[in-house]
């Protein structure tokens, strides 16, 4: 019961933040989501760059190799 209990205070809780979240930034509770996609987007970015760096896969840009060729 007790488990019960929080789960619901705690369900309730995450909604008001969401809700007060709406009010300040004019973006309905509908999109809430979409804060993640903005950050998970970029981050796999990054690390998809970092791997690319690191291993000398694929290509940049300019269409130059990134691998050095000795």
């Amino acid at each position: 019961m007790l488990t019960i209990c929080l789960s619901v205070i705690v369900i309730w809780q995450h909604y008001n933040l969401r809700r007060l979240g709406a009010e300040i930034s004019d973006c309905p509770t509908k999109y809430w989501w979409l804060g993640g996609v903005g950050g998970a987007l970029p981050a796999a970015v990054a690390i998809a760059s970092a791997i690319k760096r690191e291993t000398g896969w694929g290509w940049i840009w300019r269409g130059r190799a990134l691998q050095i060729k000795s």
